[in-house]
Protein backbone atom coordinates (compact mmCIF):
# COMPACT_ATOMS: atom_id res chain seq x y z
CA UNK A 1 0.00 0.00 0.00
CA UNK A 2 1.41 3.44 -1.14
CA UNK A 3 1.83 6.35 1.56
CA UNK A 4 -0.31 8.66 1.10
CA UNK A 5 1.48 12.25 -0.10
CA UNK A 6 1.57 14.44 2.58
CA UNK A 7 1.85 18.05 0.78
CA UNK A 8 3.36 20.47 3.29
CA UNK A 9 2.29 18.65 6.39
CA UNK A 10 5.60 18.07 8.93
CA UNK A 11 4.33 17.52 12.64
CA UNK A 12 1.76 19.08 14.63
CA UNK A 13 2.85 20.52 17.60
CA UNK A 14 0.90 20.38 20.90
CA UNK A 15 1.19 22.93 24.38
CA UNK A 16 -1.57 21.66 26.49
CA UNK A 17 -1.20 23.90 29.48
CA UNK A 18 -0.30 27.29 28.08
CA UNK A 19 -0.44 29.22 30.74
CA UNK A 20 2.12 27.79 32.46
CA UNK A 21 4.20 27.43 29.34
CA UNK A 22 4.20 31.22 28.65
CA UNK A 23 4.40 32.69 32.27
CA UNK A 24 4.54 29.98 35.21
CA UNK A 25 5.62 32.64 37.28
CA UNK A 26 2.81 34.95 37.46
CA UNK A 27 -0.27 32.55 36.49
CA UNK A 28 -1.15 32.83 40.07
CA UNK A 29 -1.60 35.93 40.22
CA UNK A 30 -3.42 37.14 36.92
CA UNK A 31 -7.02 37.45 37.45
CA UNK A 32 -9.07 36.77 34.72
CA UNK A 33 -11.90 38.19 32.71
CA UNK A 34 -14.29 37.60 29.99
CA UNK A 35 -17.21 39.56 28.92
CA UNK A 36 -16.65 41.86 32.05
CA UNK A 37 -17.36 38.86 34.24
CA UNK A 38 -15.32 37.53 36.24
CA UNK A 39 -13.58 33.83 35.51
CA UNK A 40 -13.88 31.39 38.46
CA UNK A 41 -11.25 29.26 37.24
CA UNK A 42 -9.34 27.76 34.27
CA UNK A 43 -10.34 24.07 32.99
CA UNK A 44 -7.95 24.08 30.16
CA UNK A 45 -5.33 26.77 27.89
CA UNK A 46 -4.34 24.55 25.19
CA UNK A 47 -2.32 25.75 21.61
CA UNK A 48 -2.57 23.20 18.92
CA UNK A 49 -0.32 24.16 15.41
CA UNK A 50 0.82 23.02 12.57
CA UNK A 51 4.14 24.62 11.29
CA UNK A 52 4.71 25.30 7.72
CA UNK A 53 7.76 27.09 8.35
CA UNK A 54 10.02 28.59 11.20
CA UNK A 55 12.63 31.54 11.52
CA UNK A 56 15.20 32.82 14.50
CA UNK A 57 14.96 36.44 15.69
CA UNK A 58 18.00 37.45 17.79
CA UNK A 59 17.88 40.58 20.18
CA UNK A 60 19.72 41.62 22.63
CA UNK A 61 21.55 38.09 22.36
CA UNK A 62 18.40 36.03 23.16
CA UNK A 63 17.29 34.04 20.31
CA UNK A 64 13.76 32.98 19.66
CA UNK A 65 11.59 30.73 17.67
CA UNK A 66 9.18 31.96 15.10
CA UNK A 67 6.82 29.16 13.84
CA UNK A 68 4.75 30.13 10.85
CA UNK A 69 1.87 27.32 10.06
CA UNK A 70 -1.92 27.36 11.54
CA UNK A 71 -3.44 26.42 15.02
CA UNK A 72 -5.93 27.20 17.34
CA UNK A 73 -5.75 28.83 21.21
CA UNK A 74 -8.49 27.23 23.05
CA UNK A 75 -9.84 27.53 26.53
CA UNK A 76 -12.40 26.03 28.97
CA UNK A 77 -12.96 28.22 32.40
CA UNK A 78 -15.76 28.63 34.70
CA UNK A 79 -17.97 31.73 34.88
CA UNK A 80 -19.99 30.32 37.59
CA UNK A 81 -21.44 27.32 37.45
CA UNK A 82 -21.29 28.03 33.81
CA UNK A 83 -19.00 26.32 32.04
CA UNK A 84 -17.31 28.20 28.64
CA UNK A 85 -15.38 27.82 25.98
CA UNK A 86 -13.36 30.33 23.24
CA UNK A 87 -10.80 30.42 20.91
CA UNK A 88 -8.40 32.52 18.78
CA UNK A 89 -7.24 31.09 15.50
CA UNK A 90 -3.18 31.39 14.55
CA UNK A 91 -0.53 31.86 11.88
CA UNK A 92 2.43 32.27 14.33
CA UNK A 93 4.29 31.54 16.94
CA UNK A 94 6.75 32.75 18.87
CA UNK A 95 8.75 31.09 22.08
CA UNK A 96 12.16 31.54 23.24
CA UNK A 97 14.76 29.19 21.97
CA UNK A 98 15.93 27.95 25.22
CA UNK A 99 12.40 27.30 25.85
CA UNK A 100 11.79 25.23 23.21
CA UNK A 101 15.43 23.00 23.63
CA UNK A 102 14.39 22.37 27.11
CA UNK A 103 10.84 21.16 26.37
CA UNK A 104 11.86 19.63 22.73
CA UNK A 105 13.80 16.69 21.79
CA UNK A 106 15.59 18.38 18.61
CA UNK A 107 17.38 21.33 18.63
CA UNK A 108 15.95 22.29 15.32
CA UNK A 109 12.59 22.86 14.67
CA UNK A 110 11.13 20.41 11.63
CA UNK A 111 14.89 18.11 11.72
CA UNK A 112 13.26 14.80 12.80
CA UNK A 113 16.03 12.26 13.98
CA UNK A 114 17.55 10.25 11.18
CA UNK A 115 15.71 6.71 10.62
CA UNK A 116 13.13 7.82 12.58
CA UNK A 117 9.91 8.94 12.35
CA UNK A 118 8.52 9.25 15.86
CA UNK A 119 9.10 12.88 17.72
CA UNK A 120 10.07 12.21 21.23
CA UNK A 121 9.15 15.83 23.60
CA UNK A 122 8.95 17.16 27.06
CA UNK A 123 5.87 17.48 29.45
CA UNK A 124 4.56 20.69 28.35
CA UNK A 125 5.40 20.52 24.27
CA UNK A 126 4.61 17.97 22.59
CA UNK A 127 5.01 17.55 19.06
CA UNK A 128 4.20 14.10 16.56
CA UNK A 129 4.99 13.72 13.37
CA UNK A 130 3.04 13.20 10.46
CA UNK A 131 4.88 10.97 8.65
CA UNK A 132 4.64 8.37 11.47
CA UNK A 133 1.29 8.42 11.01
CA UNK A 134 1.27 7.06 7.34
CA UNK A 135 0.53 3.41 6.93
CA UNK A 136 3.92 0.74 7.63
CA UNK A 137 4.46 -1.67 5.70
CA UNK A 138 6.92 -4.02 8.06
CA UNK A 139 6.92 -5.16 11.34
CA UNK A 140 8.77 -2.74 13.14
CA UNK A 141 6.91 0.42 11.73
CA UNK A 142 3.65 -0.68 12.29
CA UNK A 143 4.16 -1.39 16.32
CA UNK A 144 6.33 1.98 16.19
CA UNK A 145 2.88 3.66 14.64
CA UNK A 146 0.89 1.80 16.86
CA UNK A 147 2.69 3.36 20.02
CA UNK A 148 2.46 6.52 18.01
CA UNK A 149 -1.32 6.19 17.31
CA UNK A 150 -1.60 5.32 20.91
CA UNK A 151 0.55 8.79 22.03
CA UNK A 152 -2.12 10.90 19.68
CA UNK A 153 -4.88 9.57 21.27
CA UNK A 154 -4.31 10.17 24.52
CA UNK A 155 -2.65 13.20 24.72
CA UNK A 156 -3.80 15.19 21.73
CA UNK A 157 -7.80 13.60 20.30
CA UNK A 158 -9.15 12.81 24.01
CA UNK A 159 -8.30 15.65 25.90
CA UNK A 160 -8.59 18.48 22.63
CA UNK A 161 -10.75 16.64 20.61
CA UNK A 162 -13.18 19.74 20.38
CA UNK A 163 -10.70 22.36 19.16
CA UNK A 164 -9.17 19.64 16.43
CA UNK A 165 -12.20 19.58 15.25
CA UNK A 166 -12.64 23.54 15.05
CA UNK A 167 -9.30 23.99 13.62
CA UNK A 168 -10.70 21.16 11.00
CA UNK A 169 -13.71 23.09 10.16
CA UNK A 170 -12.01 26.19 9.59
CA UNK A 171 -9.46 25.01 7.40
CA UNK A 172 -12.05 23.46 5.41
CA UNK A 173 -13.91 26.62 4.60
CA UNK A 174 -10.49 28.57 4.24
CA UNK A 175 -11.76 31.72 5.36
CA UNK A 176 -9.63 31.98 8.48
CA UNK A 177 -6.50 31.14 6.16
CA UNK A 178 -7.04 31.81 2.82
CA UNK A 179 -4.00 33.41 0.74
CA UNK A 180 -5.06 37.10 0.01
CA UNK A 181 -7.62 38.29 2.79
CA UNK A 182 -6.64 36.23 6.37
CA UNK A 183 -4.41 38.50 8.58
CA UNK A 184 -1.78 36.82 10.68
CA UNK A 185 -2.13 36.39 14.08
CA UNK A 186 1.25 35.60 16.07
CA UNK A 187 0.43 34.15 19.65
CA UNK A 188 3.48 35.46 21.55
CA UNK A 189 5.37 32.89 24.52
CA UNK A 190 7.41 35.78 25.26
CA UNK A 191 9.58 38.07 23.00
CA UNK A 192 11.82 41.71 23.23
CA UNK A 193 13.32 40.81 26.80
CA UNK A 194 9.81 39.95 28.69
CA UNK A 195 8.15 42.97 27.54
CA UNK A 196 5.94 40.85 25.23
CA UNK A 197 4.94 37.66 27.18
CA UNK A 198 1.88 35.72 26.62
CA UNK A 199 -0.12 38.15 24.18
CA UNK A 200 -1.91 37.85 20.37
CA UNK A 201 0.27 40.14 17.80
CA UNK A 202 -2.37 40.77 15.53
CA UNK A 203 -1.89 42.30 11.91
CA UNK A 204 -4.51 44.65 11.68
CA UNK A 205 -7.57 45.75 14.22
CA UNK A 206 -9.75 43.19 14.54
CA UNK A 207 -12.93 43.75 16.99
CA UNK A 208 -13.97 40.33 17.68
CA UNK A 209 -10.19 38.65 17.75
CA UNK A 210 -9.68 41.99 19.97
CA UNK A 211 -11.80 41.31 23.29
CA UNK A 212 -10.80 39.47 26.04
CA UNK A 213 -10.19 35.52 26.59
CA UNK A 214 -9.08 33.73 29.46
CA UNK A 215 -5.46 32.63 29.32
CA UNK A 216 -3.93 35.22 27.24
CA UNK A 217 -3.19 38.31 28.60
CA UNK A 218 -3.34 40.82 25.96
CA UNK A 219 -4.37 40.87 22.23
CA UNK A 220 -3.07 43.85 19.97
CA UNK A 221 -2.91 45.02 16.56
CA UNK A 222 0.39 45.86 17.15
CA UNK A 223 2.42 43.03 14.92
CA UNK A 224 3.86 45.74 12.46
CA UNK A 225 5.35 47.52 15.36
CA UNK A 226 6.45 44.18 17.16
CA UNK A 227 8.05 42.47 13.65
CA UNK A 228 8.64 45.43 11.41
CA UNK A 229 11.60 43.98 9.27
CA UNK A 230 9.42 41.06 8.21
CA UNK A 231 6.01 42.21 8.16
CA UNK A 232 6.51 45.08 6.29
CA UNK A 233 8.47 43.51 3.78
CA UNK A 234 5.33 42.63 1.06
CA UNK A 235 7.26 39.92 -0.79
CA UNK A 236 8.01 37.91 2.37
CA UNK A 237 4.66 38.51 3.24
CA UNK A 238 2.75 37.80 0.50
CA UNK A 239 4.89 34.01 0.34
CA UNK A 240 4.46 33.60 3.75
CA UNK A 241 0.20 34.03 2.94
CA UNK A 242 0.99 31.52 0.27
CA UNK A 243 2.72 28.94 2.36
CA UNK A 244 0.03 29.50 5.69
CA UNK A 245 -2.99 28.67 3.10
CA UNK A 246 -1.45 26.00 1.24
CA UNK A 247 -0.66 24.04 4.65
CA UNK A 248 -4.49 25.06 5.90
CA UNK A 249 -5.35 22.92 2.90
CA UNK A 250 -2.99 20.43 3.25
CA UNK A 251 -4.41 19.98 6.63
CA UNK A 252 -8.24 20.36 5.98
CA UNK A 253 -7.35 17.62 3.00
CA UNK A 254 -4.93 14.97 4.65
CA UNK A 255 -4.14 15.81 8.20
CA UNK A 256 -7.34 15.93 9.75
CA UNK A 257 -8.34 12.96 8.80
CA UNK A 258 -5.25 10.88 9.50
CA UNK A 259 -5.54 12.16 12.99
CA UNK A 260 -9.29 12.01 13.82
CA UNK A 261 -10.40 8.82 12.23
Amino acid sequence: MRRQPLGLLRSLVVISDWISFADPDKQADIKWFYKNQDVESIKTSSVIFIPVDFSRLILYNLSYILLHGVGIYWTKFSLGKKITTDNRYLTGLVIPEEKWLNNHFNTEPFVFPPFNDFMISGDNLLEFSFNALQVQEDYAGQSRQAFERGKILTQLVFPLKEPLVMLRKATEKKEEFYYSPAPMRVLICEFFNNIFVNEIALESTNSIYEENIPGIQRIKPNLLEIFPKKWKNEVYLDGLRRDVSRISEDFALIGASMILH
